[in-house]
């Protein structure tokens, strides 16, 4: 964080200019010039006292009784604060405590069921004398009533090397050849294939869902195997669905994910 924005931050838990400028030794009109980018002198005195004060990494020792640290790290007391400021500082703390906990459980339950299914997915193996050597595949358990089910689906996740950029440049030799007579909506989504999210990355699935145009023209097929041969396993990610039947008989998701509940 720059110095300018650690000040900002100061003012924010502080409260105000003024009370930034008294610790720090300037006006208030100095600390809203150097804020605005309009102050007349050097800053480099200013800078040095921002740092000095508010720069420094926050004293973790034991806080006393009375008090409570502020976003910047200074000591405040707790008499000084307003009362819905203390509310929420304990409402968020205890929510978020709670949301902790909650996590530590799911993830505990998440390696208790990887570990089990596991085990049962071995245990029947052994009746054919054959080893499954780990996670592999998608697996679909059911109860023996049928009311129950526990799903198992393993996902790789993939990536593309530079020749990704060598089926783009045959792609796009392909659309100026076929300018005149390809569909403009089938040339809008081939063209969308390519387009990068904010990280700078390509949507796999846009980009494996042009092979399903199977143009009958050499050098389109040569950038249809540029993409395969560009396909990078980079890991697997394994996800478990839970079902269980309703009062009618037809199997419901078991809802695990906080927005679904």
């Amino acid at each position: 964080m720059s110095w300018r924005g650690l000040l900002r931050k100061a003012v924010l838990a502080e409260g105000s200019q003024a009370t930034v400028a008294a610790r720090l030794g300037y006006s208030p009109a100095a600390i809203s010039q150097v804020l605005n980018d309009n102050y007349n002198g050097q800053p480099d005195a200013i800078r040095a006292a921002v740092l000095a004060t508010y720069g420094g990494k926050k004293d973790m020792e034991r806080i006393p009784d009375g008090y409570k640290r502020n976003a910047v790290g200074h000591l405040v007391p707790i008499e000084s604060i307003a009362e819905i400021d203390l509310a929420r500082d304990q409402f968020v703390q205890e929510m978020v405590a709670r949301a902790q906990e909650f996590s530590s459980k799911l993830q505990a339950f998440k390696a208790t069921v990887t570990g089990d299914f596991q085990a049962f997915c071995d245990l029947s193996a052994e009746k054919w004398e054959v080893s499954l050597g780990g996670e592999k595949g998608n697996v679909s358990l059911k109860s023996f009533d049928g009311r129950f089910e526990v799903i198992r689906e393993v996902n790789e996740l993939l990536d593309f090397d530079e020749r990704l950029h060598i089926a783009k440049a045959i792609i796009d030799e392909c659309l100026v050849k076929w300018s005149a007579g390809l569909d403009s909506k089938i040339k809008t989504l081939i063209m969308g294939a390519f387009q990068v999210d904010s990280k700078g990355k390509v949507n796999t699935k846009r980009i494996l869902g042009l092979r399903k145009y199977a143009f009958d023209d050499e050098r389109w097929q040569q950038a249809m195997q540029a993409i395969n041969d560009a396909i990078v396993v980079t890991g697997s990610c394994t996800y478990f669905r839970f079902y269980a039947a309703d009062d009618k008989g037809k199997m419901q998701q078991v809802k695990l994910d906080f927005s679904g509940i």
